[in-house]
């Protein structure tokens, strides 16, 4: 703003006293188009480290419309910053910001609840039932909760179609507290079962919900950032489990330690009451002058009418291209969607298979079979680490691409896990104290994931796909990613006890694969439009060295049905 100003610009301040140009109907007129675009290839999901590519896109945008006319010649005193200029306008209301709180909750308690059951472990296996809960059920109680994530994750799409966002968020906060309190007061394993597989449930559909309503009731200068909140709030309920899992990790303690979510999912509750429902929903619905009506409380009194006409006008173009939405096994069917389905499918395994929630799941546990001397302290660590490398990564996933950064993170996390094991070993048949290694094996470990692994599958997903494939895309990745977490979370307990100092080996194996299907496989997505990804993905499938061939995306469609 402060720019267009200084190069002469007329402006008004606005209800927050910041300066903003002031644009003739010609203005206006001119950038409709190049809007259109931007609101068209912008994610309606909140995804983390999203933001870099919000600001590449409409740079890109403006560039492409001031080469073609669409922008005049008169405005090129702005060149390439008209666009971003506008967008970066846009900003946090009130009536956002308390919707964005009562989302955040869930997410809280998706991160709580992933991390619960760790440092209490041999408090709730020795007092929950009339014996010793043995390897196997408390894999299950564990590791149930994935199963259930499956269920909701899979579940939440056509109810969040059928009674909006708002209602889903509502029903499912109450849902969680009746499962929280349950589970707090189960007297057996089959109980602690079905309350975890209800919990489970519920974090499942938070998890395609809580990123999907931020996504469509955020500007888009705001989505990657709410993505990296959503993030946040995971991360800092994992830690927030560790923390007072010390404190209330004996009997009969622990099941005020479980109950504590219901918390969270009671403010969600409450919050859920004042928050407004989704403009896009309303729109998808034909309740185009409520969505207009919220889309204004959601930007506030500051933002041009013509602006908002034409982020509706996106929202119902749209939804004219999503009613063509593709099954899963076009997404295996067809070529040009199959190799991006593949690298989207792989990365979901990847992440999880790298082990990183047997960390979160059983670190206390681990710390005390390699003799640390505070497994507390251990898995505290882990979990503060788990939040200062999110943050880190925010930084990261703006200024490097993604791919640069999944390959240090994947060879990242394949050294710390050898390094883990070398020290395992040594420490195990030499009989040398090596426990501050061994934590500090695991905290480069989680690190490491945080800066690529975790969050760069989803936002790769997210952009490798068009607004018609997208949502299908990621709820098949999601329902792969549940899988996997289930895999892991059911057999470390056994793969642990099978494989003593050599239990992370599994895990460097799979992140060094993941590495060199990285170099090899994996497109970089920052920046750049849907086209450009799709051909530089195909331009990396081998070419001879001799006679070297260029790939390039195409669309075959026969009888009205795209074929290729």
């Amino acid at each position: 703003n402060t720019l267009g100003v200084r190069r002469g610009m007329r402006g008004h301040r606005d209800a927050k006293g910041s300066m903003r140009p002031v644009r003739s109907e010609n203005d206006i007129k001119e950038i409709r188009n190049p809007m259109k675009n931007i609101l068209r290839r912008i994610p309606f999901y909140a995804i983390h480290g999203m933001s870099a590519n919000v600001r590449a896109i409409s740079r890109t945008v403006s560039r492409d419309s001031l080469a073609s006319g669409d922008i005049s010649e008169a405005g090129t005193h702005e060149t390439d910053l008209l666009l971003p200029e506008v967008i970066a306008q846009q900003g946090c209301t009130p009536i956002l910001a308390a919707a964005v709180l009562s989302s955040l909750m869930g997410a809280i308690n998706f991160g709580y609840n992933t991390s619960v059951l760790n440092t209490p472990e041999f408090a709730i296996r020795t007092n929950l039932d009339d014996s010793y809960v043995d390897d196997f059920s408390w894999a299950m109680i564990v590791s149930i909760f994935c199963m259930g994530g499956l269920i909701g994750s899979s579940l939440a799409p056509p109810i969040l179609d059928t009674i909006g966002r708002k209602k889903f968020m509502l029903y499912s906060g109450i849902f969680l507290t009746i499962c929280l309190l349950f589970e707090a007061c189960s007297m057996s394993v089959m109980m602690m079962v079905i309350a975890r597989f209800g919990i489970g449930i519920n974090c499942g559909g938070s998890t395609v919900a809580v990123p999907l309503y931020l996504g469509e009731i955020a500007p888009i200068s705001l989505r990657g950032s709410l993505g990296t909140l959503n993030q946040f709030a995971m991360v800092v309920g994992i830690l927030l489990a560790n923390v007072l899992g010390k404190p209330l990790g004996t009997d009969p303690e622990w099941r005020y330690l479980l109950g504590i979510g219901a918390i969270f999912s009671t403010l969600q509750v409450v919050l859920g009451v004042c928050v407004v429902e989704s403009p896009r929903w309303l729109v998808i619905n034909g309740q185009v002058q409520e969505a207009e009506k919220i889309l204004r409380q959601l930007r506030g009194s500051g933002e041009d009418s013509k602006f908002l006409e034409i982020e509706l006008e996106s929202m119902l173009d749209l939804v004219e291209e999503e009613k063509q939405e593709v099954s899963v096994s076009s997404l295996v069917r067809k070529p040009a969607l199959r190799f991006p389905f593949l690298v989207g499918v792989s990365l979901q395994l990847f992440q999880q298979w790298s082990g990183i929630n047997a960390v979160f799941y059983y670190s206390t546990g681990f710390f005390e079979n390699a003799q640390f001397a505070d497994p507390y302290l251990g898995t505290v660590l882990a979990g503060a680490v788990n939040v200062l490398a999110t943050g880190f990564a925010v930084e990261l996933m703006d200024r490097a691409g993604r791919k640069p950064l999944l390959l240090l993170s994947c060879l990242g996390m394949t050294i710390s896990s050898c390094l883990l094991t070398a020290s395992l070993i040594v420490s195990s048949y030499f009989n040398v104290e090596l426990g501050y290694i061994e934590v500090m094996g695991v905290l480069s470990y989680v690190a490491f994931f945080e800066f690529g692994l975790g969050p760069i599958p989803w936002a790769i997903t997210a952009e490798l796909f068009g607004p018609v494939e997208r949502a299908t895309a990621m709820g098949a990745c999601s329902a792969v990613n549940w899988i996997g977490n289930f895999i892991v979370g059911l057999t470390f307990p056994t793969m642990n006890g099978a494989l003593g100092s050599y239990t992370f080996l599994p895990f460097a194996a799979v992140t060094l694969v993941a590495t060199l299907f990285s170099v090899y496989y994996v497109p970089e997505t920052k920046g750049k439009t849907l086209a450009e990804i799709r051909e530089s993905m195909f331009n990396q499938m081998k070419p001879t060295k001799d006679s070297p061939i260029t790939y390039e995306a195409v669309s075959v469609t026969v009888d009205g049905e795209d074929v290729f």
